[in-house]
């Protein structure tokens, strides 16, 4: 092709004029985004642009021209990657990066740049040249792709690890029924302790079995039921798993009929992971915060605490599967993931507001339903006002 471009280009092929009218066109026509900026003027403002630059980008030439192209630069722009273009430039060299930019209606876009100078003193030109792709779709692509791997082989270990948990838990819940059959009457506080031994080795065989139906994309089939029952129960048993250091504060749901089809164990599971996750920030010593309330037909579950925070960059990784701050052996990075992929099996969101020194505060959003009709003839019972003080 080149030799065929050459040939085409020969002064008896084409004159001079034509050449450029050719290459013009050419330019023109491609379907990648391409610019020119001259280094001789302050600034380094762009000369050109041609139509693929505009439909991707929504500014037109007339918008383009005269300016440097940090107009398409925004909030989620990384400094970094700016400072390697500069550099570039200064040092007059090709670079080639990745970086967000923004259209001119707002949306941002992943934008692969790769610009390259183009100089000849001898004519007066000092110029770089960029060409620009919208890789946006081809990253989210990637990204599923990876998320999807990542899945199943979160789902060969949850396989693995319900078998294996199982066959440990056996033994355990037959032993300690075993030693209840054999106590006094009258020795409640060991028949207590038994009890809260069988308790947590059933909802852990529950939580296995519940972090294989996530990894097999299968939906709890959950009834309506009270969501301050719910909840208050998840906190009770989640509670457990924090040292006595940590401070729980508990808020009332202020709409005491709210009713949400969310499983029992499930919401365990989530509540024990965020409770665990804070407690491992705050370094064993803070205060935890939860509130439920009504909003519209959703409940919102939120569980705050004072801790340290994250980075922009990490809280964007949180719920990413095998993704984890902490060092070889104290964490697996299935936490968040599978309390990330349980609230979506209940058709409800989560999502993450931190920032460094400002503690982290997950939201729960899960959708409310009807309470479940009462039998004519079952006892009406009351409704307590809130959450157990005794949690």
């Amino acid at each position: 092709m080149q030799d065929a471009l050459s040939t085409l280009l020969k002064p008896s092929v084409l004159a001079a004029g034509q050449k450029v009218a050719l290459l013009r066109a050419a330019v023109e026509a491609c379907p990648v985004n391409i610019s020119i900026s001259d280094l001789r003027r302050p600034d380094h403002p762009l000369i050109y642009v041609n139509p693929a630059f505009s439909k991707t980008t929504g500014y037109t030439a007339e918008q383009a021209v005269g300016r440097n192209c940090r107009f398409l630069q925004g909030p989620d722009t990384d400094p970094a990657v700016v400072r390697t273009l500069r550099e570039a430039i200064a040092e007059r060299r090709p670079v080639s990066v990745e970086l967000v930019n923004y259209r001119c209606d707002g949306t941002r876009f992943l934008n692969l740049v790769e610009l390259a100078p183009v100089r000849d003193l001898a004519a007066g030109v000092d110029a770089y040249i960029g060409i620009q792709h919208d890789v946006t779709a081809a990253r989210q692509a990637e990204s599923t792709r990876r998320e999807r791997e990542k899945l199943e082989a979160l789902g060969r270990l949850a396989g693995g690890l319900s078998h294996e948990l199982n066959n440990l838990l056996q033994p355990i819940v037959s032993y300690a029924d075993l030693l209840g059959s054999r106590l006094r009457s009258s020795d409640t506080e060991t028949a207590e302790q038994l009890a809260a031994i069988l308790e947590c080795a059933q909802a852990a065989g529950n939580i296995a079995r519940s972090v294989l139906n996530f990894s097999r994309r299968a939906a709890a089939d959950a009834a309506a039921a009270p969501a301050r029952e719910r909840i208050g129960d998840a906190i009770r048993f989640a509670r457990r798993l924090l040292p006595t250091t940590i401070t729980l504060t508990i808020e009332e749901a202020d709409d005491p009929d709210a009713h949400c089809a969310v499983d029992g164990t499930e919401l365990i599971q989530v509540v024990g992971n965020l409770f665990k996750n804070a407690a491992d920030a705050m370094g064993g010593n803070g205060e935890i915060r939860v509130r439920a309330v009504r909003c519209g037909n959703e409940l919102v579950l939120t569980i705050a605490d004072d801790g340290p925070g994250m980075a922009p960059e990490i809280a964007a990784r949180a719920f990413e599967p095998f993704f984890t701050t902490k060092p070889a052996g104290r964490g697996t990075g299935l936490g968040l993931s599978a309390v990330w992929g349980l609230v979506q099996g209940w058709g409800g969101r989560i999502s993450l507001q931190t920032s460094p020194g400002n503690g982290a505060r997950f939201v729960i959003e899960l959708p409310l339903v009807a309470a479940p009709a009462l039998d004519c003839k079952e006892e009406t019972r009351g409704t307590d006002d809130g959450f157990d003080p005794a949690y």
